[in-house]
Order: C-alpha cells, then structure tokens, then sequence
C-alpha cells in the first residue's frame, strides 16, 4: 500500500510538471524537456561510462543540449539549417579529450557518448518539428503522442495483468518475463480508442485559429499514427529493458520515487515517436 502510495503520487507530480512544461509557454517546454534529456543521458552514463574520467559526460550533456536548442531556435525561425554546423565543436572537443583520458577502449567511451545523444536527445529534438508551425508554437500534436503513450502503458498493464498474467504466451521472455502478447494487444485496444476520442474531439468539433488539426486528418490516420505508437512504444521499452539487463540494473535512476529514473518513463517515447514522426512527416498527414 505505502508503495502504491509513492508511485502515485510521484506518478502526479511528474504528470503535473510535464504538462504544464508542455502546454502552458515554449519556454517551458524547452525548460522540462532539457532537464529530460540531460537527466535521461545521466542515468545512461551512468550505465556504461566510467566515472574516472568526467569530461566526455559533460560533452555529452553539451552536445545534447546544443542538438535540442537549434532544433527549437530552428522552430521558432530564429536560425537556418546552416548553423547546424555548430554541433561539430562538441563532438570535435569529445574526440580530443579522450586523448586525455587514459582509457584502454577510448572509442568505446566515445561510442557510448555519442550513442547517448542519438537514442536519449534526437528524438526530443526531433519533436520541435511537430511543435512548431511557421514560427507559432503548437503543443496539440504531442500532447496527442504522449496520450497514445500513456493509452499504451494502461492498456497493456490491464489487460497483462488481467489475460497475461499465468504467463501463456510470453511477449519476450528472453529481455522482458513480464510482458506478454495479451498486454501488447491490450495497448492497442487502448490507443484505438484514445484515437477515437481525439479525433472526435480535436478533429472538426475543434474551433480556433492555426490549430494543426483544423483540416482534419480522417479516422484511418488516427488509428495509423496510435498502432505506430503502441507498438514501437513496446519496442522502446523492450529497448530499455535490454539496457538494463545488460548491465544488471533492475531502474534506469531513482529520481521517480517508486517509478525509477527518467528513461524507465521515457523509454516508449524514445522510439515510438521519431517513428511518429517519420510517418506523419513522410506521409504528409497534417
């Protein structure tokens, strides 16, 4: 019970600080969205890089934080594409450092830096790309990722819990024991219906200037854009778990009493939405 009680509300304060980051100013999406990336690539270190040589963490901290910030300046059309150019410092300055550092394997340090900023900070870079439309910031469409998400975790923790739980039919035992394919499909009943609801209500019923589902997409792209989700969301946190496993780590971090670290929350997010992206962008559904 007293831990059912530190998850939820942890769970409340961390949906309270996202949404208001998210909805209320782009400063504050900006705010809460650094914070994620520096906190998520911490706990990724941590994992796989030795403490014996600081530097090339922090460089990871900077090239992370410079990656988020053209890509927000970008939105706002503060900047061009050409100063894109400027991530090479960062990543020069890792190249030189591990001169310095002494290590047996130094392009395996780098490695991990790098990989770091590739799988914890691109894809909420990324995100300023569905965030800001012609200069104007617009939180509607990530909110809506970040519903399917949640709609995702839910579904696939009932109905796991209810369907899955003699532990039959094993999702990926061999990465994850508890999963099972009765919740991946219960995350898929959920995020359909999620669409459903905002389709309805962001769809035509929604009345108001440059909102980025005025033309509509129709009911099939609703549920095109939540199966995307719903499932590389499972092939994140499966992603995740495998991380973990292989360093023998049961949480990410400890800075969501009863939840674990930043990725263990993040961790669908980190694949399901460049996906997103990428079929919403290629695709041209907006």
């Amino acid at each position: 019970m007293n831990n059912l009680i530190t998850r939820t509300v942890s769970g409340i304060v961390f949906l309270c600080i996202l949404l208001s980051g998210i909805i209320f100013h782009p400063f504050g999406f900006a705010a809460v969205f650094i914070f994620v990336i520096i906190a998520g690539l911490h706990e990724f270190y941590g994992m796989l890089l030795p403490s014996s040589f600081p530097l090339r963490k922090y460089l990871g901290y900077l090239t992370a934080a410079i990656l988020f910030l053209l890509f927000y300046a970008k939105g706002f059309g503060a900047i061009s594409a050409n100063c894109f150019w400027i991530l090479t410092v960062p990543v020069a300055a890792l190249f030189a450092a591990e001169l310095y550092s002494k290590s047996a394997t130094p392009f395996l340090s780098i490695a991990y830096v790098l990989s770091g900023v590739l799988y914890i900070a691109m894809p909420f870079a990324l995100v300023n790309t569905l965030t800001f439309n012609s200069g104007n910031y617009d939180y509607h469409l990530l909110l809506t990722l970040f519903i399917f998400l949640w709609s995702n975790d839910v579904g696939a923790y009932c109905f796991g819990m209810m369907l899955g739980r003699k532990g039959k039919h094993k999702l990926f035992e061999r990465i994850s024991p508890k999963k099972s394919w009765e919740g991946f499909w219960g995350g898929i009943i959920a995020v359909l219906l999620a669409g459903f609801i905002l389709s309805y209500v962001w769809g035509e019923r929604y009345i108001g200037a440059n909102h980025p589902f005025e033309q509509g997409m129709n009911l099939i792209q609703w549920y095109i854009l939540a199966v995307i989700v719903s499932i590389f969301a499972t092939f994140g946190d499966l992603t995740e778990s495998m991380l973990k496993r292989s360093v023998g780590a049961k949480d990410s971090g400890k800075i969501m009493p009863g939840h674990g670290g930043i990725l263990d929350r993040f961790d669908g997010a980190l694949i399901a939405f460049p996906c997103a992206l990428a079929y919403i962008h290629i695709f041209n559904i907006l």
